[in-house]
């Protein structure tokens, strides 16, 4: 017996998390959306238990709302919460940034080089299907060479939070309405060494994108997506 391995799987659960996160912050759901923990448990092929618990946890950080039973929704996200999140990420991200320009690496560094090289060649080519998955492997391939684990955790809390508006920015900011490449002047102040200069990229590259999210609020200051981008997707 003593020759026998213990079989390690990763739990259910944490699996059903996983992707629920990365729908997420990929903006896949959108504000409203009701996620029932059948439907969820018939996309996943596991039973509801692992699903239930994925979603609890969610709810309890904030990211999900409790839903009727056995659900939950997408919140929707007003300008005033957009720009508390926006001030929290600014502080976290920023210093991230700035620990990443003192702790570079090459093999980070070559990463960047690599994801920012497919996120212009995809505005170029306006196909921004996949852009934000791109966009956000770059902005975490920066968090995660700051080597501080906390603070990257922390961070994805806050995109969570966002995500289901992040998507709002395609394609109109992307392609029409952002000036300064802060993601290229970003990668120049890191390869740099220059901390100053990483964090206001970083600062400035969220701050734009969050100025054009709050235009984008209603009367009653719930952001919505563009008029014409969700005719569209009629």
């Amino acid at each position: 017996m003593t020759a026998l391995k213990r079989i390690e799987r990763e739990p259910l659960w944490d699996l059903a998390h996983a992707q629920l996160r990365d729908a997420l912050l990929a903006g896949r759901f959108a504000p409203g959306t009701v996620l029932t923990l059948r439907a969820l448990a018939e996309s996943f092929g596991t039973s509801i238990t692992p699903v239930r618990d994925a979603v609890t946890r969610l709810v309890a950080q904030g990211v999900l709302q409790q839903g009727p039973r056995n659900a939950a929704i997408v919140p929707h996200l007003t300008a005033r919460e957009l720009a508390d999140l926006t001030v929290v990420r600014c502080a976290l991200e920023g210093q991230a940034a700035r620990e990443a320009a003192t702790r570079r690496n090459t093999a980070g560094l070559e990463r960047l080089k690599s994801l920012l090289a497919t996120m212009q060649s995809l505005i170029a080519a306006k196909n921004l299907e996949s852009y934000l998955d791109y966009h956000r492997e770059f902005h975490f391939e920066i968090y995660a060479m700051s080597g501080v684990p906390i603070l990257v955790e922390t961070i994805e809390n806050m995109w969570l939070r966002c995500g289901p508006v992040l998507s709002f920015v395609i394609p109109e900011y992307v392609v029409l309405l952002k000036g300064w490449d802060h993601h290229t002047a970003a990668l120049k102040a890191i390869v740099a060494g220059d901390a100053d200069a990483a964090e206001r990229e970083i600062v400035a590259d969220i701050t734009e994108a969050a100025d054009y999210l709050a235009s984008l609020a209603d009367a009653n200051g719930q952001l919505r997506r563009p008029l014409r981008e969700a005719l569209a997707t009629l």
